[in-house]
């Protein structure tokens, strides 16, 4: 791609090279994959790159690069980044493997003009996040992890349809608003792919599964790339969708309400985050450029930031203690303040407390 390599290509085929590293050289390497993806993706200018042909058919341009594709992109390889670095001490090339694919697919969604290459980008972050809930290697995550690829594979399988349909009805293989096909079939199968990777109810029941079995280290990675990957996709795709106000109204009550009965340190942030995505999907059914879509793009860059934040302080306090529920925590504050300090710049975050970010989204 003239002037252009994609930061997503380069840790995807990183993190491929991991396990061919002799056990020392993993966690460094690890982070240098992950740094010339953040330092790539910093450089990246605006502009529209790559072509091909398949079948006869032009296929062009294959990245594109805007405000709203650079913005996702910035949070996904730094939290990539950050993650990795929370990670390196650990002996386990599979999580830091997953955990570079899955920035690197994240990066590649956010960067993908043509919708082909979204969906290839779109379906690696099913096989990552399933890896990293697979490496707690308890019979608990062994199940999380099949009912996630059952749940996932049905929305795949709706938003591949939904693409050979847009494909075939309007010869168009770019990734744009859909919205002037609303109503349309492959609409409405697109529409279901994208909500059930945001998590919107009833489709949401996956997310407070699988981010509590996973390691501590891949709640970090869980996270922020799916849910966002899905907002972005939204926001790219369906801007002013109304049916979207709605769901992302239910989503922000639902969410908090049963993360308010949690008992399970980690069940409580997964429930947490349906219902700030909520806000985000609203933001997008309203579809206004200064309040609906900036407002969400920015509600999502700042909830990755502290909601990471969150899991790594609560993975703290899991390694430390081995329990997850609050009531046998006791003050845990007392006897480790810099990361009880760490979990209360988290919590005042998504409490939208003054000069924290959640207060600027």
């Amino acid at each position: 791609m003239t002037d252009f390599i994609n930061p997503g290509v380069v840790l995807i085929f990183g993190a491929l090279l991991l396990p061919a590293l002799p056990k020392n050289m993993r966690g460094p390497y690890s982070v240098l994959i992950a740094t010339v993806g953040f330092f790539l993706t910093l450089i990246a200018e605006q502009g529209f790159y790559g072509y091909m042909s398949l079948f006869g058919m032009d296929i062009s341009p294959l990245v594109r690069v805007d405000k709203l594709s650079l913005l996702f992109a910035y949070i996904f390889s730094f939290i990539g980044l950050i993650g990795i670095i929370y990670c390196y001490h650990i002996d386990d090339w599979i999580q830091q493997l997953a955990g570079l694919f899955y920035t690197g697919a994240s990066v590649g969604v956010s960067f993908a003009a043509d919708i082909l290459s979204f969906y290839l980008f779109w379906e690696m972050l099913s096989f990552c996040a399933v890896l990293l809930i697979w490496s707690q290697r308890t019979k608990e995550a062994t199940e999380a992890g099949y009912r996630y690829i059952l749940v996932h594979v049905a929305g795949g399988l709706s938003l591949f349809a939904g693409i050979m349909i847009y494909i075939s009805q309007t010869g168009s293989f770019q990734f744009d608003s859909f919205m002037s096909y609303s109503g349309e079939l492959f609409w409405w199968l697109t529409l279901i792919g994208f909500i059930l990777c945001a998590a919107v109810p009833p489709l949401h029941a996956w997310l407070p599964d699988a981010y509590p079995s996973a390691t501590i280290y891949g709640s970090v990675f869980l996270n922020p790339f799916t849910t966002k990957a899905a907002v972005y996709a939204l926001i790219r795709g369906f801007p002013g969708a109304e049916i979207l106000i709605y769901l992302g109204s239910v989503m922000a009550v639902y969410g908090v309400i049963y993360a308010l009965l949690e008992n399970n340190l980690r069940r409580l942030l997964s429930y947490h985050i349906v219902s700030q995505v909520g806000y985000m999907v609203a933001g997008v059914g309203l579809g206004t450029i200064t309040l609906g879509l900036n407002g969400s793009a920015s509600h999502a860059f700042n909830h990755i930031l502290y909601k990471c934040l969150l899991f790594m302080s609560a993975g703290a306090v899991i390694y430390a203690t081995g329990k997850e529920k609050m009531t046998e925590l006791g003050d845990f504050g007392k006897y480790a303040p810099l990361t009880a300090i760490s979990f209360f710049v988290g919590a005042f975050s998504i409490a939208g407390f003054p000069l924290t970010n959640g207060f600027i989204g």
